[in-house]
């Protein structure tokens, strides 16, 4: 073998090794970037998971209900809030199954709990249609909700705008709702509790 086909031989080896690290380099960008684009898509709401005490003296006030207890359970992008209400021997869980890879949930309504006592049932077709998105890193739940309330003055449609937001220290979460029947906000503030603390919360609320 002369040595100018050994320079040649090499120069050749040398440019299908740059080659292929340029390709795999390549693939791997292409793979990260789709490994991103996955996790993006995919939400993750666990930040807002557990179970949430209401705290009376700092939040508005819950009107014909005694106690108020939140539950929120995250399965991937699918997140369910639980309101436990309860007052007396009065009882009712509002549950709200939401999937966030949703641009709308439509979300059946059996009965109206919040602010019962002055006359207002669930109309229309009895549903929520409710628009759900995280921000803030998934320390934010926010809803845009849509129903139809009935009273005796008629049909009314309804918009509820409701931001659930995690403390950085995720002991404390605050949910504000705007209504466009009212013109101030409801805030709600909750603690975070234990299994055994919601057991004992809710057992008194039933009790009282």
């Amino acid at each position: 073998m002369t040595a100018e086909k050994f320079r040649f031989d090499k120069r050749a080896e040398t440019n299908f090794v740059q080659d292929a690290m340029r390709r795999f380099l390549c693939l791997g960008l292409i793979a990260t970037g789709f490994l991103a684009r996955l996790s993006a898509a995919e939400p993750d709401a666990h930040l807002l998971a557990g179970t949430w005490r209401y705290d009376a003296t700092r939040s508005t006030e819950l009107s014909a209900w005694g106690t108020l207890q939140l539950v929120i359970t995250v399965d991937g992008p699918h997140v369910t809030l639980t309101r436990q209400l309860a007052a007396g021997r009065r009882t009712y869980d509002d549950v709200t199954p939401l999937d966030l890879t949703r641009p709308v949930n439509v979300v059946p309504v059996d009965w109206w709990p919040d602010n019962r006592h002055l006359g207002a049932y669930i109309g229309g077709d009895k549903t929520k249609k409710i628009h759900a998105e995280l921000l803030d890193g998934g320390r934010m739940l926010r809803l845009s909700a849509d129903l139809v309330l009935a009273t005796q003055q008629g049909e009314r449609a309804v918009n509820i705008l409701s931001d659930y937001k995690v403390s950085a220290n995720g002991a404390q979460l605050t949910l504000i709702e705007l209504r466009s029947t009212r013109n101030d906000p409801i805030v709600y503030v909750f603690q975070r509790v234990t299994d055994a603390a919601a057991d004992a919360a809710v057992s008194k609320g039933a009790t009282e």
